[in-house]
């Protein structure tokens, strides 16, 4: 089934019971849909809103357990609730050895991974290291109103390519701008078996619409 990854970033409009609202909106969406909704809520709300929905964080250190105060590591996600983690979004970023790092250290703590790439060079290159998703978002238009969908869907075809070519059991996502049926529709048929959504979900005045809206196009 295709998979639909929310991430609530730090948005005022999703902390606390404002996200659990959100989460039980997916819910009610996921049921009806069968698509694999997934909210990606920061560390301080995965604990409230795991209960609910399947959880993913949207980081983890390439550190182990033990001293290590102010760090997010695999084991206090999945201790937390967490399924999974996302790994070096653009805004949160490493480079390739950390990056590697957190993906031995969620598989070791047996997290699915998803990990963000910028091009699809990097998507390749991510690939072989074995998660379990690569998400693709080219930076420059992630948060904005023009989709990768319509305005690059020679990224996803791209990325697919090279990541099947890199590795065929990782599934690739694909995200920015996405806010549409129409965006998902696209890049479920460019090959992506899902997608990621942020500020038009958390920015919008009826976030349910939105959910439901992008979930049918992955239909």
């Amino acid at each position: 089934m295709p998979i639909f990854v929310i991430n609530f970033k730090l948005y005022e409009e999703i902390l606390g019971e404002k996200g659990r609202k959100i989460a039980e909106a997916a819910k009610r969406i996921a049921s009806r849909s069968g698509v694999n909704i997934v909210i990606a809520p920061p560390a301080a709300d995965i604990r409230l809103l795991s209960g609910i929905m399947p959880v993913v964080a949207q980081h983890i250190d390439p550190v182990e357990s033990g001293a290590q105060t102010g760090h997010i590591t695999a084991e206090s996600v999945k201790a937390a609730g967490a399924i999974g983690t996302l790994i070096n979004h653009s805004e949160k970023p490493m480079d390739i050895g950390d990056v590697e790092k957190c993906v031995l250290r969620a598989k070791q703590n047996k997290l699915i991974t998803i990990c963000c790439a910028d091009s699809p060079e990097n998507a390749a290159l991510f690939a072989k290291l074995d998660p379990d998703y690569v998400l693709i978002e080219p930076p420059e238009l992630i948060g904005g109103k023009n989709s990768v969908s319509k305005t690059k869907p020679e990224v996803i075809s791209s990325a697919v390519g090279l990541v099947r070519s890199a590795n065929p059991n990782v599934g690739l996502i694909c995200g920015a701008g996405v806010s549409t049926s129409e965006d998902a529709a696209i890049a479920k048929k460019l090959g992506a078996v899902g997608v990621a959504a942020a500020s038009a979900i958390a920015k919008s005045a009826n976030p349910e619409r939105v959910i439901e809206e992008i979930s049918n196009g992955l239909i």
